[in-house]
C-alpha cells in the first residue's frame, strides 16, 4: 500500500512538473524580455560566446565558472535556451528538495515540492538569464547528500558553491560550521577547500595568475574601488528591506508557513537537539538561511560589495525555506490527524486541498499580469539604435559602449577587442581615429563612469546621433535616460 501511494505521489509530482515546464516555456517563447535587466543577457553572452573565448570566458568570475560551464549547451541555442536552463533547474530543486524531506522521514514529503515550485519569487526569476537558480539547485543537492549521509560528497559540491555565486562563501561559513562543530567530521572539514583550491590552479594554469581566486573577482575590486571613493553606484537601504520584501517574495500562505516552521523547528531543536534530522535541518536549513539573509540585509544598509537590495538574491535559498514550510506542515498535519480519526479526517484532507490550491495559485496571481515580459523603455530604445546602427557599416570601428542587450540586438561577440570594448575600459586618449562610442544614460555615467560632457566637450569627438525616448524617464541614480553617440574624428589629444 505504502510503495503504491510512493508511486502515485510521483506520477502527480511528474505532471505538475510538465505542467510547470510547459507553462513557464509557453509564456518565455510569447516574451521578447527577459527579468533581471541586463545582467541575464550578460550572463547568456559570456555563457553563448565561452565556446568561442573559452579562456577568456569560462573561468570569468563575474559570470561564474559553474554557470558558464554549465549553461554553455544551452545557451547556443540563444536566449530560450537559457531560459529551459534555468525551468529545469527550478523543477530539478523542487524534485531535489522532495528526496530530501522523503530522507528525512516527513510523511508529507509531496508538500515540500508543491511549496518550492510555487515559489513567487522564483517563477520571476526563471524566465532569466540569471545565476541564483543554479546557486539554489546546487546548495539544495548539499542538503540532500547530508540528509543521505555523503558527508565528504556534501563537503566537497558545497566547495564550489562560491563558483555558481560568491554568496557560496556565505553558505560555506555555515556547513564548515557543521562539519567542524557539530559533526566534528574534520575530514570532510578539509574537503571544503577542494573547491576553491582547483579552480585557483585551473585559474592560475590558463591566465597565469597564482592568486586568480582573489584578483579577479569583481566584488573585491568593486568594494575596494567603492571604498577609496566612499560610494556605491546602487546606494543603499533600509536594514530591514528584506524583511519587509518577504510577504511578496514568500505569498502570505507560504510565509505563515515559513515563520511557524522556524518557530516548531527551534524549539525542536533545543528539546531534542541529539535528534540527527532536527540537527541537520536546525543548521543547514535554518543555520543557512539566516545567515545569507542576514548578510545581504546588512551589505544592503551599508552600501557594500556592489549591492542593489534585488530581492532575486533569495532565489537561492527558497528551497530551503520550503524545506522549513514542509516541516510546519508536517508537524501540524501530525497533530491533526491524532486528534481527529476517521470522517472527519476528510475535512482536513479538503483543508490541505484547499491550501496547496492556494500556494499553486498565488504565483500566478500575483505574475499573471506581466506576461508576456516585454523589454523595458531602455532596451526599445537601444532597438532604435540597432536599427540606425545596422545600416552604418561599423561593424569594422572599434566599438565603446555598456549595453549587453546592445550586443545580442547588432550580433557584436563581447570578447572582440579587435572592434568592441566595454564602456568601463574607455580611456579617451588611446580610442583610435574612426572608433564609435555609444554612450546611454544608465551606464555611462554610472558603471561606465564616462560623463557625457566628457565626449562632448571633447574637440576629437564629434556627435553623430542622439535618441531620445518618446516619454523622458529616469534611470539609474536619476539621470535622464538617452543614448548619443560619437565618433573620433581627430587625434590631437592621443597619447
Amino acid at each position: 500500500m505504502k510503495i503504491q501511494l510512493q508511486k502515485f505521489e510521483i506520477l502527480v509530482l511528474t505532471i505538475i512538473s510538465i505542467v510547470v515546464f510547459s507553462g513557464l516555456y509557453y509564456l518565455a517563447s510569447l516574451s521578447p524580455g527577459l527579468e533581471g535587466g541586463m545582467d541575464s543577457y550578460n550572463h547568456y553572452l559570456i555563457a553563448r560566446f565561452s565556446w568561442i573565448h573559452p579562456k577568456e570566458l569560462l573561468l570569468d568570475q563575474w559570470g561564474k565558472p559553474l554557470y558558464n560551464i554549465l549553461a554553455s549547451p544551452f545557451a547556443q541555442f540563444g536566449l530560450m535556451g537559457v531560459v529551459v536552463f534555468n525551468i529545469l533547474l527550478l523543477i530539478g530543486s523542487a524534485w531535489m528538495a522532495y528526496f530530501t524531506a522523503k530522507k528525512l522521514n516527513f510523511n508529507f514529503a509531496w508538500i515540500v515540492f508543491i511549496f518550492c515550485i510555487a515559489s513567487p519569487i522564483w517563477f520571476d526569476n526563471t524566465i532569466t538569464g540569471l545565476t541564483e537558480p543554479l546557486n539554489a539547485f546546487l546548495l539544495i543537492w548539499v542538503l540532500y547528500l547530508f540528509a543521505t549521509k555523503r558527508i565528504l560528497t556534501a563537503a566537497v559540491v558545497a566547495g564550489f558553491l562560491p563558483f555558481a555565486r560568491s554568496e557560496g562563501y556565505v553558505i560555506i561559513a555555515v556547513v564548515g560550521f557543521y562539519l567542524l562543530f557539530i559533526l566534528k567530521n574534520y575530514k570532510a572539514f578539509g574537503l571544503l577547500l577542494v573547491g576553491s583550491i582547483s579552480m585557483n590552479f585551473v585559474g592560475w594554469m590558463v591566465e597565469g595568475n597564482p592568486y586568480w581566486i582573489y584578483d579577479t573577482n569583481p566584488y573585491i575590486k568593486y568594494q575596494i574601488e567603492s571604498t577609496v571613493k566612499k560610494e556605491n553606484i546602487c546606494g543603499s537601504g533600509s536594514l530591514l528591506h528584506y524583511v519587509n520584501s518577504l510577504s511578496w517574495v514568500m505569498g502570505k500562505v507560504r510565509l505563515l508557513f515559513f515563520a511557524v516552521g522556524i518557530a516548531l523547528l527551534t524549539f525542536s531543536y533545543f528539546r531534542d537537539r541529539k535528534r540527527e534530522s532536527i540537527r541537520l535541518l536546525f543548521y543547514m536549513a535554518l543555520g543557512v538561511y539566516a545567515l545569507y539573509f542576514v548578510v545581504h540585509s546588512l551589505i544592503w544598509y551599508k552600501g557594500a560589495m556592489g549591492s542593489c537590495g534585488y530581492q532575486r538574491v533569495l532565489v537561492v535559498i527558497e528551497p530551503l525555506a520550503a524545506i522549513i514550510m514542509a516541516f510546519a506542515f508536517e508537524v501540524i498535519l501530525s497533530w491533526f490527524m491524532k486528534l481527529f480519526v476517521g470522517w472527519k479526517q476528510r475535512i482536513i484532507w479538503v483543508g490541505v486541498l484547499i491550501i496547496c490550491g492556494v500556494v499553486l495559485y498565488t504565483p500566478l496571481k500575483i505574475y499573471g499580469h506581466k506576461y508576456p515580459i516585454d523589454i523595458s523603455d531602455e532596451q526599445k530604445l537601444f532597438v532604435e539604435v540597432a536599427d540606425w546602427y545596422n545600416e552604418q557599416g561599423y561593424e569594422d570601428r572599434m566599438k565603446y559602449f555598456l549595453y549587453p542587450y546592445f550586443n545580442i540586438l547588432a550580433d557584436i561577440d563581447p570578447k572582440d577587442t579587435d572592434h568592441f570594448i566595454e564602456l568601463w575600459s574607455f580611456d579617451i586618449r588611446y580610442a583610435p581615429k574612426g572608433s564609435i562610442v555609444i554612450w546611454d544614460g544608465h551606464f555611462g555615467p554610472n558603471e561606465g563612469n564616462v560623463p557625457l560632457e566628457l565626449l562632448k566637450n571633447h574637440p576629437d569627438f564629434k556627435e553623430i546621433k542622439s535618441f531620445y525616448p518618446k516619454k523622458a524617464f529616469k534611470t539609474l541614480n536619476d539621470y535622464n535616460f538617452e543614448i548619443h553617440v560619437f565618433e573620433r574624428i581627430g587625434i590631437s589629444q592621443l597619447e
